[in-house]
């Protein structure tokens, strides 16, 4: 499923992902936005909750901004459908992960995880050329599913298999999150807060600070399963942009 909209020449969209139950960062980010603001659409592009210990907060906090919000790979975990435990996941760890986020989440909100769209699409109203020819695509991962991810390193090969499908529509910008590294890369062409100026999308990342061993401790202390984990996790990752965020375009 996919949503769309249209934009008018100078209108700017805000794009956040993968926010993982981390309500430090989230407000934080939410903060910045709001002094480089105003947007003309703000989109969520999946995983709002799994890793982190606040996910109720999280989703409440989502909700009730003027967002689209889209499904990742961790947000498909509450789809009804959904039986097995997915296949890279020791299927107790997540059977034990899955009862603490229910547990926590609620199944109204367990529900609207499982129902997000797969995608959605930004068409500039006044954009040349034929239709869906400068759209902005936002996805979680890739226009086709919710795990292959897009990495800055791959082949053009590698990415022409990945997203020259009979099934993709035309865009000239793809928005994406997923592997958590923010770049640039350049395929088939030139390149990307996002903004269209009536002839081309312009990109801006922005690198916002939040208070990271304080969502530690929480995740050591509040209950979470695996929480001294995904804290020592956090606390060891680095910041290495390459670039920009992670927008591709087509020529």
């Amino acid at each position: 499923m996919m949503r769309s909209s249209g934009l008018h020449e100078g209108l700017r969209v805000a794009a956040l992902s993968d926010i993982h139950g981390n309500i430090v960062a989230l407000d934080a980010v939410l903060a910045d936005m709001a002094l480089h603001g105003p947007f003309a659409e703000i989109i969520v592009a999946g995983d709002l909750v799994w890793s982190g210990p606040w996910p109720a907060e999280v989703v409440d906090r989502v909700r009730a901004l003027p967002a689209t919000v889209i499904t990742g790979n961790t947000d498909a975990f509450f789809r009804a459908e959904r039986e097995e435990p997915p296949a890279d996941k020791n299927p107790e760890r997540f059977a034990a992960h899955m009862a603490w986020m229910q547990e926590q989440l609620g199944p109204e909100r367990a529900a609207f995880l499982g129902s997000l769209p797969f995608s959605h699409r930004i068409s500039p109203a006044d954009a040349p050329g034929p239709a869906g020819a400068h759209d902005l695509l936002i996805v979680h991962a890739n226009p086709y599913d919710l795990e292959r991810a897009i990495l800055p390193q791959m082949r053009d090969s590698d990415l022409d298999e990945l997203l020259l499908t009979d099934a993709l529509p035309a865009f000239e910008m793809l928005a994406f999150g997923h592997v958590h590294v923010p770049f640039v890369r350049q395929w088939r062409g030139p390149y990307a807060i996002l903004q269209w100026d009536g002839a081309a999308w312009q990109a801006e990342h922005r690198r916002v600070f939040y208070d990271a061993p304080l969502v530690a401790h929480q995740m050591r202390t509040g209950g979470m399963p695996r929480g001294k984990h995904f804290a020592e996790r956090l606390m060891a990752a680095g910041y290495q942009p390459l670039g920009q965020p992670a927008f591709v375009m087509t020529e």
